[in-house]
């Protein structure tokens, strides 16, 4: 797959869960979050990582476009390809329904239940993440 098809695939995929696109970052709402997504480029190889975040909106109500380094939780994507968890999306040595299909089970496992059920949720599930949640983040959900 080539850099453009990875791209297509990836947008495509974000937006069966909501997502809409602009400028590599891709984001949805719920009534308390805004959930982003977004790209980061390999400094070693022609790979991206997949970075999300989490912000709570009671928190930034003058942030309505975040990155997800400014998000109050965040974190980053892996993908089983062939039983292979791999941190980064090396495009050019997979195929297009690998990617599809890793990046829908990662998406399962930490972004939807957020949108469906809420950040607490995220936790529930991810006990350790507790420690990298921004200390205001913490107070507010009540960590």
């Amino acid at each position: 797959m080539d850099k453009k098809e990875f791209k297509k695939v990836l947008v495509s995929i974000l937006s069966e869960y909501g997502f809409t696109t602009k400028n590599n970052i891709s984001r949805a709402e719920t009534d308390e979050l805004i959930i982003v997504i977004s790209t980061q480029k390999s400094n070693y190889d022609n790979s991206y990582y997949l970075n999300y975040g989490f912000l709570i909106k009671a928190l930034n109500p003058d942030l309505t476009t975040p990155k997800d380094n400014q998000c109050d939780v965040f974190g980053r994507l892996n993908l089983n390809i062939d039983g292979k968890i791999l941190s980064t999306a090396d495009f050019e040595n997979m195929r297009s329904e690998e990617f599809s299909d890793a990046l829908k089970m990662s998406l399962n496992e930490r972004v939807k239940p957020v949108l469906d059920f809420g950040i607490l949720k995220y936790f529930d599930l991810f006990p350790a993440a507790i420690s990298t949640v921004r200390i205001v983040a913490k107070k507010h959900l009540g960590l």
